[in-house]
């Protein structure tokens, strides 16, 4: 008697939260999608205003100061080139979030 009831206890909790943990996989799967570009995007950052400290520490002269201005634009170049790359990753990230609600949403729709 309490086995059937225990299997039928059972049965209904794992039905309920069934949802609620596909939920949970689906934010904590995104959340660390999101923490690993952050720490991508700011690695690549940093990289690259050490190298721009390191390029200015070792400018000795005029010449040394010119080419520090075309890497300065060079590097301003590859900086906007990077944000938008991270913005997009960002944008698919979000979008990947909004259908796998939405998958989520239409399968309990249906139960």
């Amino acid at each position: 008697m309490y086995s059937n009831m225990f299997q039928h206890l059972n049965m209904n909790s794992e039905q309920t939260f069934a949802p609620l943990l596909k939920y949970n996989a689906l934010v904590t799967k995104n959340f660390t999608d999101l923490t690993n570009l952050q720490l991508d995007a700011a690695r690549q950052y940093a990289d690259i205003g050490l190298s721009q400290l390191q390029a200015g520490s070792q400018v000795k002269d005029v010449q040394g100061l010119m080419s520090l201005g075309s890497k300065q634009l060079e590097t301003m170049t590859r900086l906007s080139q990077q944000m938008i790359a991270d913005g997009k990753k960002l944008s698919e990230l979000a979008q990947e979030f909004k259908v796998g609600l939405e998958n989520l949403a239409a399968e309990a729709q249906q139960k």
